[in-house]
């Protein structure tokens, strides 16, 4: 089966914060598509660490009134193999891994969830399981409220 796999980012806070940015994973392209949630998720304290969150059965577009992801941008498809061989799994925790490292070097965290989703994103890339020049469509996507 083929997984499509998404690029969503979320409206921020305000105008001067950042978007949050997740990456998103379905069997179908309809925006009602149920699907798996991958993303960065901070300790709440603002240490600039984060885990690995993924969400199963998760609606892409949200039921109505819900808080909705305000766009999204197609990457392209995933075999299903590489996301049930736990591939997918390795490939978010090694981005946390390197979010983390990169945050502790610093007073402050600069790494956020757009670098986690970059990393995951180039990662894929440089495996072939995306096409070249994905990770510079997505780096493209806006960050900022």
């Amino acid at each position: 089966m083929t997984n499509h796999f998404w690029l969503v980012w979320y409206r921020a806070r305000s105008s001067v914060a950042p978007k949050h940015w997740a990456l998103f994973m379905t069997y179908d392209t309809d925006e009602q598509a149920i699907g798996t949630a991958y993303q960065a998720q901070g300790d709440g304290f603002g240490s600039g660490q984060f885990t690995t969150a993924i969400h199963l059965a998760v609606q892409l577009k949200g039921p109505r009134g819900a808080h909705s992801y305000e766009d999204r941008l197609y990457l392209g498809t995933i075999p299903d193999s590489f996301t049930s061989n736990g591939m997918m799994k390795e490939y978010c925790d090694a981005a946390t891994e390197l979010i983390n490292e990169s945050n502790a070097a610093r007073v402050v965290g600069e790494s956020n969830c757009h670098n986690w989703c970059l990393l995951v994103i180039r990662g894929l890339e440089d495996a072939k399981c995306l096409k070249e020049g994905t990770w510079e469509r997505a780096r493209r996507c806006p960050r900022m409220g």
